[in-house]
């Protein structure tokens, strides 16, 4: 079965989110942290893993209820794109699903696009 996930959200929103030490341990990896940390536009960055998270949850029919955000975590590949992955408890849930994600911006919005394939 194939689905698709998405989400929007306003860049500038999560401008406030960086200075909450807190929200950014619980929700984002210590990857995406630093993913983070090293961008110029670290706004924009943090509010496109968090549209990938939203999406991913949406694509796998639950949205966040019941999974958390840093076991939806999006690494990069040697060339910059964007890779998502499952980790603890939301990896033993769906043990064989296979995701794809695409994040893209503007200087306001930014959103991702998910899509969850299982056999």
């Amino acid at each position: 079965m194939f689905f698709v996930g998405c989400d929007l959200e306003k860049a500038d929103r999560f401008s406030r989110t960086l200075q909450r030490a807190r929200f950014m341990r619980e929700v984002y990896t210590e990857g995406e942290r630093a993913h983070i940390g090293a961008s110029s536009h670290a706004a924009i960055s943090a509010a496109g893993i968090w549209c990938a998270k939203e999406a991913c949850a949406k694509a796998l029919g639950q949205g966040l209820y019941g999974l958390l955000p840093r076991e939806l975590e999006v690494l990069w590949d040697d060339r910059g794109a964007p890779r998502m992955t499952l980790r603890g408890a939301a990896a033993e849930q769906f043990p064989d699903v296979r995701l794809s994600v695409s994040i893209s911006h503007t200087e306001d919005l930014v959103m991702a696009v998910v899509s969850a394939e299982t056999p």
